[in-house]
């Protein structure tokens, strides 16, 4: 990273203080969002490119008014009580997206997450041996407390301490604690980001947080083919499942992650890029629609985060089966969606 670059970074990071009204309250706003990853880790990753707000830029022009920044941890398969951050991963590479982004008048989800070595699924991570999961935590907090401060430091308009970690989430008093020790140190909104096969319901801390989060990749179809009407049958039917949990809690709802791939049977298995190698970007785009039709006007209903857009800035098509909707008829969805008033 050149001088002057990493210079600007430490100049705006010690300048920033929280504009009025935005995250210094803790009012819940509506967030019309995508998941913003880092594709590339070479020469400090995407994040810290100077270019980022070019990349940044055609979103805002689709309506698009926020993003999540997220940074990674692994961990070992099977799991041991050990965090340790990507290669590629820098504060600075954080720290200039969320400015950039700022620049062109978004707001920032700041979302850390851990990646299990393998691709196994995080929320599988337990340690039956007390002195394991008491590391566990410490190493957990540790961690998660960082990433508060810098969210703090550079002004992210909302900060998600976990994400998917249902077998860890059961320890309700160490998440109380944990979630205590974050607002002593960030003074914005506070989210989790629970898997949508059940974690919604069985998380007992939601009354300590400012929204709902829910990473929604919930099937929309069995079988067959998803024609709108199913679609939207089971996007409304899914409405009313979290409208459940919202009346319960009396919490906004947001989802942290939502998308579906743009292959067939997309909407069967939202989650699984490879549940089938016919590429069908009409099937994802009736499927975005749907969860549009069913959701954006709840009033408890406060925005989503389409999984997901890449920092290069190029991707997806019409050739593409994976989760991203860029260059594919749901960005079209979306942006219809996005540039019209609430």
């Amino acid at each position: 990273m050149e001088a002057a670059w990493r210079q600007w970074l430490l100049e705006q990071a010690s300048n920033y203080t929280p504009q009025p009204g935005s995250r210094s309250q803790r009012e819940p706003f509506f967030q019309r969002g995508v998941a913003f990853t880092q594709e590339r880790w070479r020469d400090g990753g995407d994040y810290a490119s100077e270019h980022i707000g070019e990349v940044l830029q055609p979103l805002k022009e689709m309506g698009v008014d926020s993003i999540t920044v997220h940074p990674f941890a692994s961990m070992p398969s099977p799991p041991v009580p050990q965090l340790v951050r990507f290669a590629g991963e820098s504060d600075e590479g954080v720290n200039n997206t969320t400015f950039q982004a700022r620049r062109l008048g978004l707001k920032v989800m700041l979302k850390p997450q851990i990646w299990l070595r393998g691709g196994h699924f995080a929320g599988n991570v337990h340690f039956d041996d007390p002195r394991e999961r008491a590391l566990w935590f410490a190493r957990y907090r540790r961690w998660i407390l960082h990433y508060a401060r810098l969210a703090e430091q550079n002004g992210s308009d909302l900060f998600c301490i976990g994400n998917e970690l249902g077998k860890m989430a059961q320890y309700e008093a160490e998440w109380r604690e944990m979630i205590a020790a974050v607002r002593r140190i960030y003074s914005g909104p506070i989210t989790y980001a629970a898997h949508w096969g059940g974690e919604l319901e069985t998380l007992n801390f939601w009354d300590e947080l400012d929204y709902i989060g829910l990473n929604n990749y919930q099937p929309l179809v069995q079988e067959g083919i998803s024609s709108a009407a199913m679609l939207q049958r089971s996007a409304e039917e899914l409405a009313r499942r979290v409208e459940r949990v919202q009346q319960r809690w009396r919490r906004p709802v947001l989802f942290t992650e939502v998308g579906f791939p743009s292959v067939q049977g997309g909407a069967r298995q939202p989650w699984n890029e490879r549940v089938s190698s016919v590429v069908d970007v009409a099937e994802q785009s009736r499927a975005y629609e749907a969860i549009f039709r069913a959701f954006y006007n709840k009033p408890w209903f406060y925005g989503m985060y389409w999984w997901k857009w890449y920092s290069t800035g190029c991707g997806g098509g019409p050739h593409d089966g994976l989760l991203t909707p860029m260059n594919k008829p749901a960005a079209d969805v979306m942006a219809r969606w996005y540039r019209r008033p609430l």
